[in-house]
């Protein structure tokens, strides 16, 4: 068969050869076509004639008007002798339209280019270089000869190589600004990937192109004054035929000052000895103090301070614990005596003004909170009903309460600068646009190899094209069925149907009104037809789908893709459709090799809108149901990844409401063990437990927890403040950590005191508060302090938390003092009477009062782990094991990461996390970003022109050479694509020699636009060639009237320039149409593909800092502008944040910690320093563990600090208020009285509430909550409870001498009118009561003591 069709192929060709005459003359002077004798009836172009005769003179006008218009370089006047008339050279310049809207913004180039056509069609010395090869002279099925006339068709093309490679070099780089890709891949056909000057030539001259009226064949060669050899340009050259100056730097690298675009090397990190410098700065300062640590030892070894016999100085300053046996044991609170060592009671004369002031400031808060403790214990109902109404009254603003749940609203500040940018945007161009997209693969499917149909068997001629799995026919197919199904989803809202027609973006309406889908299904239109269309010569497929993809993809904007199929290129909603966003996963811009296609449909995003939101949102919500169904078919090869413009919030709404029973769970089980701990039981006896359990006592608490939560809210809420769901999940995680730490020291210290004689129920509960309520205070005001101070940060999650928090905590303390005080007085009562608790009616009669039982955790804290923590062996190992924690969180400090990894605010279950790994793993491109001109730049002046365009006569400078520069730099800048450029596609527009700018003169002067498609002689250019020629840009006055015409008019066969698709949006003309200015502007380039946090973060950056670079040049500030930025600004002054919350935090803590402990400045630093090293361990706690640095960390963090005031000022204050002689001795009573409190009250809690956490389905709970909440209780514990009561036994600060003294004299001043007592009686009784019942606030006349002293 295919012998058969190869014989009758070489019988036709002998047949058409015999028109070819053999004596051919070609020497200078002569012609071998002239004129035009017949048409190409496949794609309408008209065939020269064949005339091997001399020259002819060019006499006619218009004649010489197109030569000069076309090629000026051979119009010698009235001598004009040329091988053309004036029919071929009006042809000729119809067939230019297309080179010149693409090459003519780099003149050189473009007069280069067209000489190839002047000389072939025009030049005298025509026959020269060419010569007939076959000719014809009648019709057949592909010509229609006018006249019978001899007509060429085929014809050698003889061509210079010298002009060849300068013609090409000098096109190389011109870009086309719509679509960003280089004017040569468009004009190149199948060669664009690998285009070179011969197959350039070739392809434009193939007559198989759909676009050549006839084949012509070059041929190439070499040596002086052989083929055709026009003197070329240089693209950095004035050209010598117009005198136009030379291309512009982005479409002539030449033309650019510098070197060519690398970027910059990166910052240099610190490093010593090519180390990482932390990893070694911090591991020498380790060791630093790993030395000065042991002399210090040792040299208090040797003086042997703690040898002594006797008091003194020395007892403060020494470094190890004095033997309690020896000291401690006897050391009364009131420092009277200590085991035969007289200590007389300091004179008051002797107390510093400071430490009197903090004394009185002590003693004033001990008699305020007395008086309030005994006041609410004497009347517990009516404290309980006023505190009923005020959190009623405080909770009833919850009616006002609103919750934020827009992104923008919670990462973004309304005066952050990509805020106010934002708002910009969508005031000036509309919200950006809602997005749907499909990533689309095919795994079952292999590579296929396309062959492209030649007649030549040249096997140098043969082309083997690798297409990807993604375009294969079958897939395609089945893509083109899916997207239908896609587009013919209905959706019902308020009882109407929803399709996408109703929702999509038409940037041409109403023109056209088909939806923009960014597919490759749209460059055959979204038809089955027309993907299925194929041309034969009657043996072969000489092209089909695959040659329209290799077009398209080279040429997205093409009105006809110059192959055999002459289908247009432009998808249905009349724009283009860029290879690199409907295809993914190819190599550098080998487009057809892709393993993935994309389809994305953006709809309009409607910024006040409701009815039509809501209609966009049913109709996504419809798309989403769909796309879960297809993806459960069998029948389908294709694997499909999918989300919707609302598929995020929906997914984390969804995973909200899946962890409110994990929260909940969490929090009961905090409550019951709360509830459960609170309880004192002295036998097994189920009565006496049953009396003992102080259930209701501990459910009391834990509702009045959730009474203080409830009034942060509904105060705030009075306001108009909005809430978040951080503030709903972590505020009473925090409060219950702050609240439970005071309840248990308060029920625990009222547990193990005891009442006094003298003393009555509500004077006992006045004192222990009188006691406690001054620490409880402490640590309660500076984390409201610190929490409000953490209420400045800009960021609004942050801000919001610290609000609420502060005044939640605030609230707790206030509830505790008060309403907590009182249910403590109506349970003692009960007790007293042996009712049963929660069954306050049921008594037993027959049980003795409780037995005094300490409790098992309060014995082994006093017994065992706190003297083994204060040990002498054990404090340096303590001390050398929590400097080395926090060295190495330093020198890691700066490897934390920075972001939220998007993934993680999913359900683990969630159909979005497959499309992010569809984005990772196959899109090729990244999120558009527009740099806005704002208003004010001047468009029409050339100066203010040439600050923005990249075309001839642009600033090297200018913001579209700045943007092309950087996208040469992709890896570097983010920037994938350059911009494109409206200004830059007006001016080519508004050039005669388009045809695209024409108008027709009406009466009273009125002028209609006239498109390229009319044919009308009235249509007049715009501009001539003579004033172009004069001129190339327009005057102010053109620039306006004519700017309306071109962003209206729709792109077409004839003119590739209109405006309407791609810049209707892109250009605010403002004012009446009498008197116009430009506005607002956007210039759109894409960033390269961003998945991870810091990817999206450097994109923002270095648009930030392209941005600043133009708008240095610019006459009006330039900023970038992306749909991701207003969620990814927050982390460039992430750690700016950081530390200014955490220092304010710390700052705060420090100063109330100062002040209420009686200006103790090393007590104060002593807590800070503790805080400030469990912050830092958390840091490297979140490196080891992968948790980045973000807003919801950093509320983490300012919440760690809060929980640590809890552990550590405890503690402090006990410190400093125990009188033991030595620091040793006050560090184990501090921890024993504080740490069972401090351990049961915020640790044994906390572990039991976070453990739930852990089965959490949600990936940012485990993060950001299970891990992080399970550090600070961690750290705090052994920070609190071991390293801060060892630091304390070094270098605590120096026992109060004084304040026996003072308090002595306090008790002498006032105790003569309250109790008539004999004093004398009460302290000479001292010596008769065990000492230590002081130390643990159980001697009566101990207790008759301290109410004297309140």
């Amino acid at each position: 068969m295919m012998m058969w069709k190869y014989l009758i192929t070489g019988v036709l060709l002998s047949f058409l050869l015999c028109g070819v005459k053999a004596d051919l003359i070609q020497k200078p002077g002569y012609c071998m076509m002239y004129d035009e004798c017949a048409n190409n009836t496949l794609n309408g172009k008209r065939i020269n004639c064949f005339y091997n005769g001399p020259a002819k003179t060019l006499e006619d006008k218009e004649g010489l008007d197109l030569l000069q218009e076309i090629c000026p370089y051979m119009n010698k006047g009235a001598e004009t002798k040329t091988c053309c008339s004036t029919n071929q050279l009006k042809t000729l310049k119809t067939n230019f339209q297309l080179p010149f809207q693409y090459l003519s913004r780099c003149p050189s180039c473009y007069r280069n280019f067209v000489a190839l056509f002047c000389e072939m069609t025009c030049s005298p010395d025509q026959s020269t270089f060419t010569y007939d090869l076959k000719l014809g002279n009648t019709s057949t099925e592909t010509i229609y000869s006018f006249n019978n006339e001899t007509y060429v068709q085929v014809l050698n093309y003889t061509i210079n190589n010298q002009y060849a490679y300068s013609m090409f070099n000098s096109c190389a780089h011109v870009t086309s600004p719509s679509t960003n890709a280089p004017a040569i891949k468009l004009l190149c056909g199948p060669y664009a990937d690998k285009c070179t000057a011969h197959l350039w030539i070739q392809y434009m001259n193939d007559i198989n192109n759909g676009l050549a009226p006839f084949q012509i064949n070059p041929i190439f060669v070499d040596g002086v004054g052989k083929g055709m050899n026009y003197t070329t340009s240089r693209c950095d050259q004035v050209s010598p035929v117009t005198g136009e100056g030379p291309c512009s730097c982005n479409d002539c690298p030449a033309s650019c000052s510098g070197p060519p675009p690398s970027p910059p090397p990166p910052p240099s990190k610190w490093t010593i000895f090519g180390i990482d410098g932390y990893f070694i700065v911090f591991p020498f300062a380790y060791v630093g103090f790993l030395a000065l640590f042991v002399i210090i030892l040792t040299v208090a070894h040797i003086t042997k301070c703690c040898g002594r016999k006797s008091y003194s100085a020395m007892d403060e300053t020494c470094c190890s614990v004095v033997e309690e046996s020896a000291v401690s044991a006897q050391d009364d609170d009131l420092g009277l005596r200590s085991n035969g060592i007289v200590k007389p009671l300091d004179n008051i004369d002797d107390i510093g003004c400071l430490e009197k002031l903090g004394l009185k400031l002590e003693l004033l808060l001990q008699r305020s909170f007395t008086s309030l403790g005994t006041t609410c214990a004497r009347y517990p109902i009516t404290t309980l009903l006023i505190g009923v109404v005020v959190v009623g009254v405080a909770t009833a603003g919850l009616v006002f309460m609103s919750v934020t749940t827009d992104p923008v609203e919670l990462w973004s500040a309304p005066t952050s600068q990509a805020r106010i940018q934002k708002e910009y945007y969508d005031t000036h161009f509309g919200p950006f646009y809602r997005t749907e997209q499909l990533i689309i693969t095919a795994p079952f499917s292999k590579r296929t190899i396309f062959e492209p149909y030649t007649a030549s068997t040249d096997p140098a001629d043969q082309q083997h094209i690798p297409f990807g799995p993604i375009l294969r026919k079958d897939v395609l197919l089945e893509m083109l069925t899916l997207q239908l199904e896609v587009q013919a989803i209905q959706a019902e809202y308020n009882g109407e149907n929803v399709t996408l027609n109703d929702i999509c973006m038409k940037p041409l309406a109403p023109y056209n009104n088909n939806c923009t889908i960014m597919s490759v299904l749209n460059y055959f239109q979204n038809d089955l037809d027309t993907l299925n269309k194929i041309v034969s010569d009657g043996f072969d497929t000489t092209a089909d789908y695959h040659n329209h993809l290799i077009a398209c993809t080279n040429g997205p904007a093409s009105i006809d893709d110059a192959t055999q199929l002459h289908l247009s290129c432009l998808g249905t909603y009349g724009g283009p459709v860029f290879p690199w966003v409907a295809l993914g996963n190819f190599d550098g811009t080998n487009y057809l090799n892709a393993t993935a296609a994309v389809i994305t449909i953006p709809v309009i995003n409607y910024h006040n809108k409701t009815e039509q939101l809501e209609k966009a949102l049913a109709w996504e919500s419809a798309f989403v149901k769909y796309m879960k169904e297809y993806n459960k078919r069998l029948d389908t090869n294709l694997s499909v990844s999918f989300s919707s413009e609302r598929s995020i919030e929906d997914e984390i709404n969804r995973e909200s409401g899946a962890d409110i029973m994990t929260i909940l769970a969490s929090y009961l089980i905090m409550f019951a063990y709360v509830a459960i701990a609170l309880g004192k039981f002295g036998n097994c006896s189920l009565s006496r437990i049953m009396i003992d359990a102080q259930l209701v006592v501990g459910l009391s608490g834990v509702l009045i927890v959730l009474c203080s939560v409830a009034m942060s809210l509904g105060i705030f809420s009075y306001f108009r403040v909005p809430m978040t769901l951080i503030i709903v999940e972590v505020v009473p995680f925090l409060t219950l950590a702050v609240g439970v730490d005071n309840i248990f020291i308060l029920v625990q210290h009222y547990q193990r005191d005891e009442r006094d004689k003298h003393e009555s129920r509500e004077q006992q509960l006045g004192r222990i508060l009188g006691e406690v309520a001054p620490s409880m205070f402490m640590s309660s005001l500076s984390e409201t302090i610190a929490f409000f101070l953490g209420g400045l940060s800009t960021m609004p999650a942050v801000r919001t938390f610290s609000m609420f928090a502060g005044l939640a905590v605030f609230c707790d303390f206030l509830l505790q003092i008060t309403c907590f005080v009182a249910v403590l007085s109506l349970d003692s009562k009960r007790r007293n009477a042996n009712r049963y608790d929660c069954l306050c009616c049921m008594t037993d009669p027959t049980q003795d009062d409780e037995t005094e039982n300490d409790g098992i955790l309060y014995t082994l804290v006093k017994n065992y782990f706190a003297p083994a923590v204060l040990s002498a062996a054990f404090r340096p190992i303590a001390i050398c094991i929590f400097v080395a924690g926090a060295c190495f969180s330093g020198a890691v400090l700066h490897k934390v990461e920075i972001g939220l990894d998007q993934s993680l605010s999913m359900p683990s279950d969630s159909y979005v996390l497959d499309y992010f790994d569809g984005i990772k793993q196959y899109l090729s491109v990244g999120a558009p970003v527009y740099f806005v001109i704002e208003d004010g730049q001047d468009y029409t002046t050339p100066d203010g022109a040439n600050q923005v365009c990249g075309g001839i006569g642009c600033n090297n400078d200018s913001l579209i050479e700045q943007i092309s520069y950087m996208a040469k730099m992709q890896n570097y800048s983010r920037i994938a694509y350059s911009a494109s450029s409206w200004i830059d596609d007006y001016y080519d527009w508004l050039k005669p020699q388009s045809s695209c700018c024409r108008y027709i003169e009406e009466e009273h002067g009125n002028r209609t636009f006239c498109n390229a498609t009319v044919v009308n002689d009235k249509c007049k250019s715009c501009r001539t060639t003579k004033e172009t020629f004069n001129s190339s840009r327009p005057t102010p006055e053109e620039f306006m009237e004519f700017l309306p015409w071109f962003l209206n008019d729709n792109p077409e066969t004839q003119c590739g320039k209109g405006g309407h698709a791609a810049y209707s949006t892109a250009v605010n003309v403002l004012g009446n149409p009498n008197n116009q200015t430009v506005g607002a502007t956007y210039y759109m380039a894409y960033h390269t593909v961003a998945s991870t946090s810091s990817e999206f973060i450097a994109c923002l950056e270095h648009a930030n800092t392209i941005a600043a670079s133009i708008s240095a040049n610019m006459s009006a500030n330039v900023f970038p502008y992306s749909v991701f930025y207003v969620y990814y600004e927050q982390y460039l002054t992430i750690v700016h944040d950081t530390i200014f919350n955490l220092g304010v935090s710390v700052a705060a803590v420090f100063l109330v910690v100062f002040l209420l402990l009686g200006c103790d400045l090393i007590s104060a630093l002593l807590v800070v320093v503790t805080i400030v090293m469990i912050v830092l361990d958390m840091f490297g706690i979140m490196f080891l563990w992968h948790i980045p640095l973000n807003a919801v960390s950093l509320v983490n963090l300012v919440m760690a600090i809060g929980i640590s005031v809890e552990f550590c000022a405890h503690i402090v204050r006990a410190f400093a208020m125990s009188q033991r002689l030595t620091r040793g001795g006050r560090a184990e009573h501090a921890l024993a009285e504080m740490g069972s409190s401090v351990f049961s009250g915020i640790t044994l809690t906390k572990f039991v509430g976070i453990a739930v956490l852990a089965f959490s389905t949600s990936q940012i709970f485990k993060v950001f909550y299970f891990r992080m909440y399970l550090c600070i209780v961690l750290l705090g514990a052994s920070h609190g409870l071991i390293f801060l009561p060892v630091l304390l036994s070094y270098i605590g600060p120096r026992r109060r001498h004084n304040i026996a003294a003072f308090k002595h004299s306090q008790l002498q001043e006032e105790s003569s009118d309250e109790y008539p007592t004999d004093r004398r009686k009460i302290l000479g009784s001292f010596d008769d009561e065990e000492p230590q019942a002081m130390t643990m606030g159980r001697s009566g006349h101990q207790h008759t003591v301290n109410a004297i002293i309140a």
